[in-house]
């Protein structure tokens, strides 16, 4: 997730209270009187922060960007969830309530629990990130989480990226999310050493090496036996990434066949189809939006149906219709490789409703994320019968859970 950051605006909207509290925790601006400034005044606040000495306002303007990207409402929702995860029992709700707005409640958060505070930033950055890539590992499988396992999972991926030059280095960390329950390894290795250009906190430009981390997340979610991996790679460098996982996390001495539990959209083809859903969900419609047909021992031959309408549920199948006819083909001569789907939901507490619009591809591309919506819509892809295959079953072991 990025936020758009402007200093003014994030002293704006950030009430005195709480801005006096955070630069009384740092011992600095104790010259600007906070109980008499107006909500909006923010003049001597930014006065006396550019007279600051230029390691102390970057500190200062680092930390605001950071509570920055938190001061939204999905950030708010993960730092409630987070809260009151079992491994800290807290109640923020309650506290949040009598709050002016999301930049008090981060900015509170922030100050008060700042373990927490890290957590939900990366479970945020979880949410919204893409390039997942999924494969069953097995259902109701035990991750190990303690540190000499998270070590064994930060040395193998280290082996593996020593062999692109880089990886030298790497930190792990673990946390559990509920309904549904996910395991989350965030994994972040050395990348290749780079050079910047910039300033010094003395003001002096320069140039200076830096060696950058980049991100590695897996998710195992143990209801459906599936492992996610969202990195930038190639399909086969993930299918290692996601064994390395597996032997060093799951205990599994090889993943089970590819074909186990796989994306098939061949029901897509049933021109009547229907998408049950709980009323509870909140879903008002689902679209079929695209659909990719491939022609099977035609060179590769493919073609892609998109219909423009979403209140028009049928018009794709009315597309397919006409340009198979043309062909002399019909839908059993073809096979449904990628399909775009759309949720739209309803509207609750006087807001207008969302929409999600996502796509599919054969056997194991999926652009849905990690957000609450998108877990509704990963419910219900399965429930539709659109991951199907055998379960040949595990060869592993349990691993230990603290």
């Amino acid at each position: 997730m990025s936020r758009n950051y402007s200093r003014n605006t994030f002293l704006r909207q950030t009430p005195n209270r709480i801005l006096k509290e955070y630069f009384a925790r740092k011992g600095l601006l104790a010259s600007v009187d906070f109980d008499t400034l107006g909500d909006t005044e923010t003049e001597p606040i930014v006065q006396a922060l550019d007279a600051l000495e230029e390691g102390q306002r970057t500190e200062v303007e680092a930390e605001f960007r950071h509570v920055n990207e938190m001061a939204c409402e999905t950030g708010v929702k993960v730092l409630i969830e987070e809260a009151g995860s079992p491994f800290h029992n807290l109640d923020w709700s309650q506290a949040f309530a009598g709050m002016k707005n999301h930049y008090e409640r981060a900015l509170w958060a922030f100050l008060n629990d700042p373990k927490v505070f890290e957590i939900a930033s990366d479970l945020v950055y979880m949410d919204q990130a893409g390039g997942w890539k999924q494969r069953y590992v097995g259902e109701g499988l035990t991750p190990a989480v303690e540190q000499q396992d998270k070590d064994n999972l930060a040395t193998a991926i280290c082996a593996f990226y020593a062999k692109q030059g880089r990886g030298r280095h790497c930190k792990v960390d673990n946390y559990r999310r509920e309904n549904p329950e996910r395991h989350c390894y965030f994994a972040y290795p050395e990348d290749h050493a780079t050079t910047q250009i910039g300033y010094d906190d003395s003001g002096r430009f320069h140039h200076w090496r830096t060696r950058p981390a980049f991100e590695v997340i897996f998710v195992y979610q143990p209801q459906n036996g599936f492992l996610n991996v969202s990195v930038k790679g190639r399909a086969d460098e993930i299918e290692e990434l996601q064994e390395i996982f597996g032997q060093t996390i799951l205990g599994l001495d090889q993943l089970p066949d590819k074909k186990a539990k796989h994306f098939d959209l061949e029901g897509l083809k049933n021109k009547e189809i229907r998408f049950p859903t709980d009323p509870a969900d909140g879903v008002d419609t689902v679209c079929v939006r695209m659909l990719r047909l491939d022609v099977p021992g035609s060179g590769n031959r493919r073609v892609t149906f998109e219909a423009s309408s979403p209140s028009d549920t049928k018009a794709i199948y009315k597309l397919i219709d006409r340009a198979l006819a043309k062909q002399n083909l019909s839908l059993d001569d073809v096979i449904v490789a990628k399909t775009k789907l759309q949720f739209k939901f309803a509207g609750r507490d006087g807001k207008r409703g969302k929409s999600l619009t996502f796509e599919i591809s054969t056997p194991d591309r999926c652009t849905l994320k990690d957000d609450p919506m998108d877990q509704i819509a990963k419910k219900y892809v399965e429930q539709w019968g659109l991951i199907r295959g055998w379960v040949s079953g595990t060869t592993g072991k349990t691993a230990p859970h603290s």
